[in-house]
């Protein structure tokens, strides 16, 4: 007659030692999320203030990818007054307007090197892994762009950043100009643990179309 009782003890020991899992579980995630929430929340502010450039080569071979700096190069001298906008709005609008300009300083360039394949100019959004400048680490994200495909755009790719003027300026006195104090300490503090939970994040984040 004892033994129902003794399973029904043995039950009671299990569900608790479960409910102890389980609430040390919840509490762990409770804490991770109360503190990847502020740096993703950050990433994300920032990402929403950064325009990008990003140039992909015709192909991977060396000459292509010699064309692509060249016509980065070429981009750069002949668009160093064009984005003058004092917000990312405003230079977005810039680049959308200017598209025809922009493919053409690039059909040049690439007509002069000897080529006769075309560019294709974009602006949109897209996703973008972290990336790591001399003075500061950009998180990974999903940002406005200037996309330039050359060709069938199917090379490696070379990206900076149009707003702030960080292709063209001192990046860290520009970005400081637009990031808030706790951004610019994300950006300043070079790649740390915090970075790829973020790229971990936005990139399932872009994968899902969020």
């Amino acid at each position: 007659m004892e033994k129902p009782a003794n399973h029904y003890f043995e039950r009671q020991v299990i569900f608790m030692k479960i409910s102890k899992v389980f609430i040390a579980l919840f509490m762990i995630f409770t804490l991770s999320i109360s503190i990847i929430q502020p740096i993703i929340a950050t990433s994300e502010n920032i990402s929403d203030k950064v325009f990008r450039l990003h140039i992909l080569a015709n192909s991977d071979s060396t000459e292509d990818q010699d064309i692509k700096l060249k016509v980065k190069n070429y981009f750069l001298e002949n668009t160093s007054d064009l984005f003058v906008g004092k917000t990312l709005e405003e230079n977005i609008e810039i680049a959308e307007k200017n598209i025809d300009y922009i493919e053409n300083i690039c059909n040049k360039c690439i007509l002069e090197n000897g080529y006769d394949y075309k560019s294709k100019v974009t602006v949109e959004k897209e996703y973008f892994d972290t990336r790591v400048y001399d003075d500061f680490t950009l998180p990974a994200g999903i940002y406005n762009s200037v996309k330039i495909e050359l060709g069938q755009g199917s090379g490696h790719n070379w990206w900076c950043i149009v707003f702030p003027s960080v292709c063209l300026s001192a990046c860290t006195k520009s970005m400081s100009d637009y990031l808030t104090d706790d951004e610019m300490e994300l950006v300043s503090d070079g790649y740390t643990p915090k970075f790829k939970i973020v790229e971990i994040y936005e990139k399932i984040k872009s994968r899902l179309d969020i």
